[in-house]
């Protein structure tokens, strides 16, 4: 009987095991670029709003705080287009791909953005969230970005 309950329970373990090893499988490179890339966008989003909040604050040096993170993070953004990554939940276009120069030059436009309000010669007063958000996300958005 002891052989019994000792063979029935390797065989649950086993299946156990198994079962859990194929939930527990690691994402494909694909799928890690996409999980990146959306944190860059939702961390880039979240500095926007950080930037917004210090300027009506009046608060100079979390604005230059936020707006250095954000200069930062534009840098990141064409890290997570990698080939074959239109996987999953992407709302990327593939025309990402299909015109990386173009895709690469609206990128370079919002790093360039970002740049200019990091520089701590930047009038925080003139900074519009919407306008900013406009010229540097729009054309990217517009171009290599599915609607929701």
């Amino acid at each position: 009987m002891s052989t019994l309950k000792n063979s029935l329970s390797a065989a649950v373990m086993s299946l156990f095991v198994l079962s859990a090893s194929a939930y527990s499988q690691q994402p494909t490179l694909e799928e890690q670029a996409v999980s990146f890339r959306q944190g860059v966008f939702q961390s880039l989003s979240w500095k926007m709003g950080q930037l917004a909040r210090a300027k009506a604050s009046d608060n100079r040096t979390l604005f230059q705080q936020h707006a250095d993170d954000l200069s930062y993070l534009t840098g990141l953004i064409t890290e997570g287009f990698i080939a074959d990554s239109l996987v999953g939940d992407s709302k990327a276009k593939p025309s990402v791909w299909e015109d990386p120069k173009g895709f690469q030059q609206a990128a370079d436009n919002m790093q360039k953005m970002a740049a200019e309000l990091a520089d701590v010669n930047y009038d925080m007063g003139s900074f519009n969230p919407r306008n900013f958000g406009r010229e540097s996300c729009g054309g990217c958005h517009k171009d290599f970005k599915e609607r929701n």
